[in-house]
């Protein structure tokens, strides 16, 4: 465990069918079935994800995001592979998580994230990229690190990284 919030490699690719596909890439010192659990369980997922979460962790479920005081959003289940891939709509967006073990017992958890607006590709990088770190921080019981004075600085670094 670290001391330090975890910081994510990220790149925009395209994919072959042409759509901006954004991957965040993070190192946790934890297991594959742990982080599973943090991203399929509505009470932990409440910790750290942006929105309230209903779903069954199964091929074609159904899933709700819920927001206070508004209609919820829908998504579908695409994929998912205890403990090593999940994948679902989220309205036009589509997330894939990918946890991979690494030699230290370990998990590289990757997103593949494709927006359903590629022209918001800066500003859902940033918010990822402070959502994943919330997760790194309430794993390693620190303060979560979601500082919304980071907001803009993570904004701009992925604007400027992404500018083609």
């Amino acid at each position: 465990m670290t001391s330090e919030t975890a910081e994510p490699t990220v790149s925009r690719t395209t994919s072959d069918d042409g759509a901006t596909v954004l991957r965040l890439a993070f190192e946790f010192a934890f297991p594959p079935t742990v982080l599973w659990k943090h991203l399929t369980d509505a009470e932990k997922l409440k910790y750290w994800f942006p929105c309230e979460m209903e779903f069954e962790p199964r091929k074609d479920a159904e899933i709700l995001f819920r927001y206070a005081d508004q209609k919820p959003l829908r998504g579908v289940v695409l994929e998912a592979e205890r403990p090593s891939v999940l994948a679902y709509t989220w309205e036009r967006d589509t997330l894939r998580w990918e946890l991979e073990r690494t030699p230290d017992n370990g998990t590289r958890l990757v997103l593949l994230l494709t927006p359903g607006s590629p022209r918001h590709a800066a500003t859902m990088a940033a918010g990822w990229h402070l959502t994943i770190a919330g997760l790194d921080d309430f794993l390693n019981k620190r303060n979560l690190g979601q500082d919304p004075a980071l907001w803009e600085v993570y904004v701009d670094r992925y604007r400027e990284q992404f500018a083609d």
